[in-house]
């Protein structure tokens, strides 16, 4: 029959071990079981990440979590977490292969899976015809080129290169950064730019920080407007000053027609303003009357006044006679006036 082949010697990549086909286990923890002995070669561990073997089996990580879960339940690998979120994966020695009962063994030298291949159905394949990364310091010189085609973990990138002493620096910038919500997804985004090498030195950060501070963006409504730090890390804010340095010096291109208009629009603000504000401040004695009928009115002064302005600028600002004697909090009744429901 034509167009048929004879798969041995035809074809590479993993091969599932025969006692492997009698467990029970799912088949996604089969087929990884079969890829981490592929990797492995002739070593008893390897490090995969999590998204390499999503990539490999076409699934999503949390699948790939699940399956190595498994794996570990059936005592066919144990797993080591590593520093900066790595792990590596060792082969167990199975139960059916030991003469003396299953035992962990620490130490790759210990670990002499080749004496038993025959047993374990499984087939060292060499790829020769593959552009694979440089090895790692600790391989053999004779090792599997598949166990290449991996990421192996990389150590953090900048100043020192140590996890530890990317998470002290980083403490040490957010103690001078104004805003501190959202640490931790601050410190992820930290970490993972050390690791690239994208981040500069403390004294370059800590500088772009002054200049940053002394910024009138910064400065406008008590800091309403700085960024949390997660989203100044993610931008690379720091590169702004250096950006526009060069030509902060450069005198800007008069514009007459485009200075005129906006001292028009400026103006016609503060005639609205100027209107409006008198008016405004004669309903003071209403509010303060309304906001004593509260428990938290005088801590949420300044968030209730916002809100009643803005009613009262649409006809519907409440006063002491409209709040129940049980009330939750001033902002929630605002609120319920703002959106026509029920207090």
């Amino acid at each position: 029959m034509e167009n048929t082949f004879a798969p041995r010697g035809c074809i590479r990549g993993p091969i599932l071990p025969r006692f492997v086909l009698t467990m029970d286990m799912s088949p996604g923890a089969k087929t990884i079981y079969a890829i981490l002995c592929d990797i492995a070669a002739d070593k008893d561990h390897c490090w995969p990440s999590h998204a390499r073997l999503a990539e490999l089996l076409h699934c999503s990580v949390s699948s790939v979590k699940n399956w190595l879960r498994e794996l570990v339940t059936h005592k066919l690998i144990a797993i080591r977490r590593n520093a900066a979120r790595t792990s590596t994966y060792y082969m167990l020695k199975p139960s059916m292969l030991q003469a003396s009962g299953a035992a962990f063994i620490g130490k790759a030298q210990e670990a002499n899976f080749t004496s038993c291949q025959t047993k374990f159905a499984y087939r060292k394949n060499f790829k020769k015809d593959s552009i694979l990364p440089p090895t790692p310091p600790t391989q053999a010189a004779g090792s599997s080129s598949l166990a290449l085609t991996f990421p192996r973990p990389r150590p953090c990138r900048g100043d020192g290169g140590d996890f530890s002493l990317a998470d002290s620096s980083f403490e040490q910038f957010c103690q001078r950064y104004p805003r501190k919500e959202a640490k931790e997804l601050a410190r992820a985004v930290w970490h993972r730019l050390w690791r690239r090498g994208s981040l500069p030195g403390l004294d370059v950060l800590f500088q772009s920080l002054i200049r940053f501070r002394e910024s009138l963006s910064w400065q406008r409504e008590h800091g309403r407007f700085i960024p949390l730090l997660v989203n100044w890390l993610r931008g690379q804010r720091w590169l702004d000053d250096l950006q526009s340095g060069g030509q902060a010096s450069l005198p800007a291109a008069p514009d007459s027609e485009r200075d005129r208009r906006i001292k028009q629009q400026t103006d016609a603000l503060e005639k609205r303003w100027q209107r409006t504000e008198p008016e405004l401040e004669a309903m003071r004695p209403v509010f303060e009357s309304f906001l004593s009928r509260f428990d938290d009115g005088q801590q949420k002064r300044g968030p209730a006044w916002g809100l009643w302005t803005l009613l009262w600028r649409k006809g519907k600002a409440p006063s002491a006679a409209d709040v129940p004697a049980v009330n939750t909090g001033v902002l929630e009744f605002l609120h319920s006036v703002r959106y026509g429901f029920s207090f």
